[in-house]
């Protein structure tokens, strides 16, 4: 494996959708191969319903636990509003993978439709993925597991990226999550494995890549 200089991940969603279990389960794989791996979660509190961020900050140069704005070369969002709110964290050559799944919130019925969420955060960033994870959790009988979806996607995205073997992650994963449900969660994973390969082949993130193993 290349020496990983700085790779940061910023995970967004609303409360209840399970981003730092995901962000967990990113670091633990990454600190099985010795890396060092950071994860804080901010603004906001994790209850049901609210804006939910967790920072996962992986590389042997990290120094502190929260990514800077303009610093993410990843995002991984669980709802759409919310990975709008937060997208300015993105480079402008990272990647968005965003569920699609628009929650539009109680206190604020004005809020901007589910595409003109989508243009802007295309506007802003022109590597961005939307995939059915929600859609599938439930299509698959574990509805909580839209979370479960996306880290296939990540892990595809970060193989792919030759930053990580999705071989390793593979043998490692059924390890890490839960007993119950395990195998249905074990094929959610490889769905969002397959959907994001789908969308991603014959992209090149070689600029991403340099930037992330410190090869300018």
């Amino acid at each position: 494996m290349r020496d990983l200089k700085e790779l940061n991940i910023v995970v967004s969603g609303v409360g209840g959708q399970g981003q730092l279990f995901l962000s967990r389960i990113v670091g633990e794989i990454f600190m099985s191969r010795g890396i060092p791996a950071y994860i804080a979660e901010t603004h906001g509190l994790s209850q049901r319903g609210g804006s939910v961020i967790v920072h996962i900050r992986i590389g042997r140069s990290v120094r502190a636990p929260l990514i800077p704005m303009n610093r993410a070369h990843i995002m991984i969002s669980l709802e759409i509003l919310e990975a709008a709110r937060y997208i300015d964290y993105l480079m402008s050559n990272g990647v968005a993978i965003i569920n699609r799944k628009f929650i539009r919130p109680p206190s604020t019925p004005k809020a901007p439709h589910e595409d003109e969420l989508i243009s802007f955060i295309k506007s802003r960033i022109y590597r961005t993925y939307l995939l059915p994870a929600s859609k599938t959790a439930v299509e698959m009988g574990m509805p909580i597991s839209a979370n479960i979806y996306m880290i296939g996607s990540l892990i595809k995205l970060l193989d792919y990226m030759n930053i990580l073997s999705e071989t390793y992650v593979d043998h490692l994963i059924k390890d890490l999550l839960p007993e119950r449900g395990r195998d249905v969660n074990m094929k959610i994973y490889e769905r969002g494995k397959k959907d994001l390969y789908e969308m991603i082949y014959g992209e090149n993130f070689k600029d991403l890549e340099k930037t992330i193993f410190g090869e300018h």
